[in-house]
């Protein structure tokens, strides 16, 4: 059902609810006018009939003799007959016992003497007034009645006592069809002009609810996607007309809205596939820096396992190295007594031999010592060329670095700076290795010194030995032995602590180095971290590309629905 038809319905409706009602109590008002005027005719004409009653006559029909009734209800009809209107004329006496009756009456079988309706309302007023009355519509033996009383006085006196009451019945259907004939032709014509007036409504409700047809019919072909319609262009100041014009700015909107987003859609997909190739490359480069870096954190790790063990073998030279110093100062006490020994002649002989033994012996122990300290300056050797081979090996995986973290750009920028602290600190370990590598040749230069020195001492404690036990040597030639022997202790002690002083800073460099070696590694894990956060972040990147792309393709799809 349309709107026009609906609203045209709803509006007759409302005209039919009112005429309803206005009807309703148009004929009430009418009805009871009605009524008002036939009670009033009816007291009139029972006021009129009581003057044709002699009211003896009325007195000796209650005191019971009937003598008289014959010619009352002669009287009763005479007026029933000269006023058709009314139904039925009777007398009662104020008690509502029939005292006389018309032949109307006698015919639905009352008569004298009978009891008939008398409501005691008007009964009360009747006595109380001593004036006619009529009473309202009631219904008795089947029969809606309407009756007008008129007191009957002796000898007509309204200041004497109620004798009868002149009752006159009237048919009560009579009212309503008087009601029915004054209404009938107002009712017509209400009836006609409700017509027109529905008639009128139709066309008026139809031209008004046009314009919301056609916008109904725009609205349909904007919802099925088709935003070319033309625009309505109405002019009313009315809220269709301003509805309409609303209409037309919400299309125009509506049309410049999809443009724009159709023109955003495709430039949110190319940027996306722009996106996603460029996260892909990345996502390569990154791939690479992460094995890069991790060989670089192995490299590291593997250095600074090397230079641990480097740092145990100098400390361990270190020992060594003091406890020769300790030797060499016992061994220049030895010579010095033995001098002392010299001086004293022969009588010290003995002890000259037995204190050339203890200093043959601890120069023994000391060429062993240096030995020793020979070996461990060849293992530091192999130490320190594994660390240097490592810088190397770092200083390259650095450089790699460096070149993927430039390759990748604004996304490896954290790489290149990573990278090059690596490569420093992996030239900074080559340099060390190469200072500690000179401090070992000169320490080996040293100790080759000091075993020649040694060498030479021995010959000659064997040698001074030799001539003590001899006894064929003097003693000026024994003094120069011990002092030899004491010069050479001195070049010994003096290269031991000089070998000593190097192994201090040897092992000071060694720690540096470690030092160096261990922020390496964790510069290292830092930045395989790094790099492994920065794949994540690349293939997150990559993920959200091909999420945009789809998105982008799904809204470009949406607004090729719409014809615009």
């Amino acid at each position: 059902m349309g709107l026009a038809r609906k609203i045209t319905l709803g509006i007759i409706g409302l005209l039919i609810l009112v005429g309803a009602l206005v009807g309703f109590f148009t004929y009430e008002a009418a009805y009871r006018q009605v009524d008002q005027s036939v009670g009033i005719e009816l007291v009139g004409c029972a006021n009129i009939t009581t003057g044709l009653i002699d009211p003896a006559d009325i007195e000796l029909l209650a005191k019971g003799d009937t003598s008289v009734l014959s010619k009352v209800e002669e009287r009763l009809n005479w007026t029933v007959d000269h006023k058709h209107l009314f139904k039925e004329a009777f007398i009662l006496s104020p008690e509502g016992k029939i005292l006389a009756a018309d032949k109307h009456l006698k015919a639905r079988g009352y008569k004298a003497g009978d009891s008939f309706y008398l409501d005691p309302e008007d009964r009360k007023a009747i006595l109380s007034m001593q004036d006619s009355v009529y009473s309202k519509v009631y219904t008795y033996d089947g029969t809606r009645l309407k009756t007008g009383y008129g007191p009957i006085h002796q000898n007509f006196d309204h200041t004497q006592k109620l004798v009868g009451l002149m009752a006159i019945n009237f048919d009560a259907s009579i009212i309503q069809e008087r009601t029915w004939e004054i209404l009938i032709k107002p009712l017509v014509i209400t009836a006609a002009v409700f017509l027109l007036a529905a008639v009128a409504v139709y066309f008026i409700v139809h031209r008004m609810i046009r314009p919301v047809t056609l916008l109904s019919e725009r609205v349909n072909r904007i919802a099925e996607g088709d935003l070319t319609v033309p625009a309505l262009n109405m002019k009313g100041k009315d809220e269709v007309g301003r509805l309409a014009r609303d209409f037309d700015l919400m299309a125009g909107s509506l049309r410049r809205l999809l443009t724009e987003v159709n023109q955003t859609s495709l430039q949110v997909f190319s940027s996306s596939q722009q996106l996603a190739a460029s996260s892909e490359q990345s996502g390569s480069a990154s791939e690479q820096t992460v094995q890069v870096t991790l060989a670089l954190q192995q490299g590291a790790d593997k250095q600074l396992d090397s230079l641990k063990e480097s740092s145990e073998a100098i400390q361990h030279m270190s020992l060594a190295i003091n406890e020769i110093a300790c030797k060499s100062e016992q061994a220049a006490a030895a010579a010095g007594n033995s001098a002392h020994a010299a001086n004293h002649g022969a009588e010290v002989i003995s002890d000259s031999i037995r204190q050339m033994n203890i200093m043959d012996e601890h120069i023994h122990q000391l060429d062993a010592i240096v030995a020793d300290l020979s070996d461990h300056s060849a293992q530091i050797q192999s130490f320190l060329e594994i660390i240097t081979e490592i810088a190397g090996e770092t200083h390259l995986l650095a450089l790699n670095a460096a070149i993927e973290a430039a390759r990748a750009g604004e996304h490896g920028r954290g790489f290149a700076v990573v990278a090059n602290s690596v490569r420093k600190l992996a030239e900074r370990s080559a340099s060390s290795a190469q200072q500690v590598n000179d401090l070992i040749i000169a320490v080996g230069t040293q100790m080759k010194l000091a075993s020649e020195s040694m060498e030479l001492t021995a010959r000659e404690v064997v040698r001074g030995t030799q001539l003590v036990r001899d006894a064929g040597s003097s003693f000026t030639t024994i003094d120069q032995t011990a002092k030899l022997t004491a010069e050479s202790l001195q070049d010994v002690s003096g290269a031991v602590k000089q070998l000593s002083g190097s192994s201090e800073q040897l092992l000071h460099t060694a720690e540096i180095i470690l030092q160096v070696a261990e922020d390496s590694a964790e510069s290292a894990q830092t930045m395989s971290a790094a790099s492994e956060e920065q794949l994540a972040i690349n293939q997150e990147v990559e993920s959200s590309a091909a999420l945009l792309a789809d998105l982008a393709k799904r809204l470009q799809e949406l607004v090729d629905r719409f014809k615009i």
